[in-house]
Parts: C-alpha cells; structure tokens; sequence
C-alpha cells in the first residue's frame, strides 16, 4: 500500500493510513528516533492534529510504499530514511496496545496474526 503524506498532512491522518491498511497495527509518531530493539521515549509522543511537515525536514509530499511482507524494522527505517519520520509500530493485543520492540524482526503479517488471534 501506498501511504501519501501531504503538504498538509496530520499525524493522526497518517496514523488512520496506516491502521485502515493493517488491521490490528497502529503508528505512533516521536519527536525523537529510537534504535533497533529500543522503546520509544512515551514523553517525546506525537499527538493529533500536529502537521507533518513541523516534524520533518524532507520536502512533501511523500509516498511510501509498505507491504506486508515487510518487517517492522523495514517499515520504521522506510518512515525514517523516506519521510524524516521517527515511528513506532504498536500491536494491539487482546485490549491494549503494546510496542513490537521484541518482535521488530517480524514481518506486518505476522504482527497482524498474533493481534487477531489474541482477540479470538
């Protein structure tokens, strides 16, 4: 799937990109990068209606591909070396949503499996 971020692009409207294409997967934006295998910094979180382009330096718009052969790594350095964005990928399991730091190595098809199957 493409994810096309906009001249006048929000957080949340990359967020919804994001969930309406991989079910059981969100994003969440930082104002800082993590490494590999790191958390996310909770206090450096993005919220709602922020612009994307307060938050990056490349020029917009921006179209990155994300397939779900992809493993959270890949799709987080994409948003990173693409668009200048610091992302976390979340899982929701069961009725919260955890970070995938343990499984970044895994791809968004699986990190989808493991979230529907919790819920089941």
């Amino acid at each position: 799937m493409e994810i096309r971020i906009e001249n006048d692009a929000t957080v949340l409207g990359v967020k919804q990109q994001f969930a309406e294409a991989f079910s059981g997967l969100k994003l969440e934006l930082f104002k800082k990068a993590h490494e590999q295998g790191e958390s996310s910094n909770a206090k450096m979180r993005v919220f709602g209606t922020e612009a994307i382009a307060s938050l990056t330096t490349h020029d917009l718009p921006i179209s990155l591909h994300i397939d779900i052969t992809m493993t959270v790594a890949e799709v987080e350095a994409a948003f990173e070396n693409l668009a200048g964005l610091h992302v976390q990928v979340f899982r929701k399991m069961r009725n919260i949503w955890i970070e995938t730091v343990q499984t970044d190595d895994y791809a968004l098809a699986k990190q989808m499996e493991i979230s529907q199957n919790s819920t089941s």
